[in-house]
Order: structure tokens, then C-alpha cells, then sequence
């Protein structure tokens, strides 16, 4: 009997030590949707770390984090298709909240998490005032001579500095603290009279509260965040060279500001570039990249520049670059083709499955289309040679080209092929017309053609 009451008492103290070693996280998602799965990741800087994922049903999951996960910023997606995810603060504590799965930053609830609680109600208690020192900073540009406007001004601002304090007091010694720090934004004393100047002032202090070297904030967005507001909402003009050069000086003072650490100069660099590759803004792209050759070479990632010098290659108003292959022991080149006022270049792979799932549209869409050229590059190696020799007898009037070494292959870095199919629709003089994503699109590019 004194032996079965002492393995229950230990029993009972394994699953208690059990229980303190692990938190929750319980969501519900309102309304439901149709979601079935979402991933756990912790936030790492530009990476995310898998933590483990789990099926939805009618809208509600669960997770268990064991002790030995750190403290940081976590990351449940459940859409990856559209991107939709809640980014949340872990802190050793149990978590529960509730969101609108089609608008989880707008609409979100912490029931449960002292640190994502205190930040919720921080940005909720700081908006307001904000808002209206704005838009009394705006109405002082049409009447700077009103004494109302600044004594209301300073007067809000006074509660601002106010609500910032108690917060900062509040979050001491959590891990929300350093987010409620460095979201404390500059505020001038009185309002400025002219708009230049306090354009000029908001970007003087706009990284006051910022530590580019903490490491909290690091493996999170909030860094990358702030910098992306600072390149693209503080500089905007309708005229397209002025909006460059306004970026090009924005760019130019953030890696001033962060050079002193390599490594999220080196993030920053080449989520920019990834942007203005995707944006075919060649010069923007270019002014990064030479900042980023410029970085130490354990840093550097060759073949991210070769995609990236790749897709500026193959810009829209571009000449493509050559292919060249061999035909009935004949030298043939792209740039040497002519009679056909369309050429359409495809890269794709016979053991891609969704190329396999494309291309039959692509097929049954050009029956009958006597002025598109199909020019389609298959990046294959030896295992899949023979799969790519007997698919392709399915388009017997395409031109075919073996791209061997598969994403190594010359042609596909050549135009910064990242994914198959990638389509790229050229004219008569090769000239780059357009990049559609896949046929649908190609076939709303020639229909308003």
C-alpha cells in the first residue's frame, strides 16, 4: 500500500512538473473560415524557425511550446497562399486570443498574455493622441499665426508623453517593453509652421528610440518595419526619377545608420533588393547592389545576386538574353529567330508538377495562335532526361531545349529563373514585354494586346 501511494505521489509530481514546463497557446478564429492547418514559427531576424503545426477545426487550435523554446517573437500562419498570419510576443506565459482570420491585424484579442495584452492597449492609448497632433499639425500649415492650434497642440502632446510614460513604467521588465520603447515616435514641442521642415524634422528623429543592436527587436520585424516606412512612406512623389532619387538618399541614410551591424545591413540589402527586382526598378535595385558587392564576402550570397542581376536583365523593355542551342547539328539562337511577331520563352522541368499541370493549358490556349513562337527551356539533369524526352513529344510544335544542370543551368541564370514555369513574353526584336506569372495571365496580356 506505502509503495502504490508513493508511485502515485510521484506520478503526481512528474505531470505537475510537466505542467510548469510547457504554456499554451489557444486561438479561435471568428468567423471559422475554411482553414484546416496552421504552422508555429519563432521570427528570427529575415528567417522563421519551425516549431510545429496543427489542424483547425471549426476555427479553434492549440499549440504546446516546451520550456526549452526561447522567449521572442512567434508566427502562426495559416494562409500561405495569401500571407495571412498573427505574429504574437512569447514570454514563458500561456496564451489565448481570438481574431478574424481574414483580418488578424485589424482584428484581434488577446484574452490571455500580460505582454500582448499591455501592447494591444498601449497602441490602442497612443493612436488617438497621435491622430490628433497630426491633424492639428496639418490644420497649423493652412493658419500658422493660430494661438489655439498650439496651445491645444502642446496640450496633446503633453498627454501623449503622458500615456508613452505610464506604458514604459507598465512594461518594465517584460519582454514588450522594448517594443513599447522604440515605438515612441518624435513629436515636436509646438507645431511647425512649414511642411518641408517638418518632413525634414520627422526624418531627423525617426530612428531617436530605435537600437539597431538589440536584440529582441532584431528577431522580430519591427526593425525591417520601421526602415521599410522610412524608404517608402516618408518619400513619395508622382514624378517617377524624383520618387528614385528621394529613395536612393532614404536607402543611403539607413545604411549610413546601420552599418555597424554587418548582418542586418546584409537583411535589410536584400529584402530591398528582392523588392525592387520584383518592382523592375532597375536603378533602385542597382544603387542596393552596389552596396551589397561591397559587403564582406562570408555575407554575401552569389547566387541571390545572380537571380537578382537576372531579373534586372530580363526588365520589361529589356532585350532577353540570348539562348543558344543546337538543332539537327545546326547553331541556333534566340536572338537570331525571326518571322514571328511573338516569341513566348518558357523555363520549366518534367518533374515540376505544376508546370506539368500548366503546360497543357499553355497547349490548348495556342491552338490555332500562328504569330506566338514557343520557346521552352526544360531544366533537367541526367536522372530526369528521359522523363523531359518523352513529355515533350507532347508539344511537337514548340521548340525544345535541354537546360541541363537543372536551376544551375546558364540560361535560367541568365534570366533569373527562381521558379518553374516562369513565362517571359518577347516581340518580334526580342524585346521583353512582359513576365506573366502563368497562363491566365498570358492570356490577359494578349487580350489587350
Amino acid at each position: 500500500m506505502t509503495i502504490m501511494i508513493k508511485k502515485i505521489l510521484l506520478l503526481f509530481v512528474f505531470c505537475s512538473s510537466l505542467l510548469e514546463a510547457q504554456h499554451t497557446i489557444t486561438g479561435e478564429m471568428q468567423p471559422p473560415g475554411n482553414f484546416e492547418w496552421i504552422v508555429l514559427y519563432q521570427l528570427k531576424g529575415a528567417k522563421q524557425d519551425y516549431i510545429a503545426n496543427t489542424s483547425i477545426e471549426n476555427g479553434k487550435f492549440s499549440f504546446t511550446i516546451p520550456k526549452e523554446r526561447p522567449a521572442g517573437i512567434y508566427r502562426m500562419i495559416y494562409n500561405l497562399e495569401n500571407q495571412l498570419f498573427v505574429d504574437f510576443i512569447y514570454d514563458h506565459e500561456d496564451i489565448s486570443l481570438v481574431f478574424d482570420p481574414k483580418l488578424p491585424n485589424q482584428r484581434i484579442q488577446f484574452t490571455q498574455s500580460k505582454n500582448n495584452q499591455i501592447y494591444q492597449a498601449y497602441l490602442r492609448a497612443i493612436a488617438v493622441p497621435q491622430q490628433q497632433l497630426d491633424s492639428l499639425q496639418v490644420a497649423y500649415f493652412k493658419n500658422p499665426s493660430a494661438k489655439k492650434i498650439e496651445v491645444t497642440y502642446a496640450a496633446t502632446k503633453k498627454q501623449l508623453d503622458k500615456i508613452q510614460h505610464q506604458y514604459e513604467e507598465k512594461s518594465e521588465g517584460l519582454l514588450v517593453s522594448h517594443f513599447i520603447k522604440s515605438s515612441a515616435r518624435y513629436n515636436a514641442a509646438l507645431p511647425i509652421k512649414m511642411p518641408a521642415v517638418y518632413l525634414k524634422s520627422v526624418k531627423a528623429h525617426f530612428f531617436d528610440h530605435l537600437d539597431f543592436n538589440n536584440s529582441v527587436l532584431l528577431n522580430s520585424t519591427f526593425i525591417s518595419d520601421r526602415i521599410n516606412d522610412y524608404i517608402f512612406y516618408l518619400n513619395n512623389s508622382d514624378d517617377p526619377s524624383t520618387l528614385n532619387k528621394l529613395r536612393e538618399e532614404a536607402i543611403d541614410d539607413v545604411l549610413a545608420k546601420i552599418k555597424s551591424n554587418q548582418t542586418l545591413s546584409r537583411d535589410i540589402q536584400e529584402g530591398l533588393l528582392y523588392n525592387f527586382a520584383q518592382q523592375q526598378n532597375v536603378p533602385l535595385a542597382s544603387h542596393v547592389l552596389n552596396y551589397y558587392i561591397q559587403l564582406p564576402k562570408e555575407l554575401q550570397d552569389p547566387s541571390f545576386v545572380n537571380d537578382i542581376k537576372g531579373q534586372l536583365r530580363t526588365a520589361v523593355g529589356n532585350i532577353a538574353p540570348n539562348i543558344l542551342w543546337k538543332e539537327n547539328n545546326t547553331e541556333k539562337s534566340l536572338h537570331k529567330l525571326y518571322g514571328s511577331p511573338y516569341y513566348l520563352v518558357v523555363f520549366w522541368s518534367s518533374t515540376c508538377s505544376h508546370c506539368l499541370r500548366e503546360l497543357p493549358i499553355l497547349k490548348e490556349y495556342l491552338k490555332g495562335k500562328n504569330n506566338i513562337d514557343v520557346i521552352a527551356v526544360g531544366l533537367e539533369n541526367e536522372e530526369s532526361k528521359k522523363n523531359w524526352e518523352s513529355q515533350i513529344k507532347n508539344y511537337p510544335n514548340w521548340t525544345h531545349i535541354y537546360g541541363k544542370n537543372k536551376w544551375e543551368n546558364r540560361f535560367a541564370r541568365a534570366y533569373g529563373v527562381n521558379a518553374t514555369p516562369s513565362f517571359y513574353v518577347l516581340d518580334g526584336q526580342k524585346k521583353i514585354l512582359g513576365k506573366p506569372d502563368d497562363v491566365q495571365e498570358l492570356k490577359v496580356f494578349f487580350k489587350e494586346k
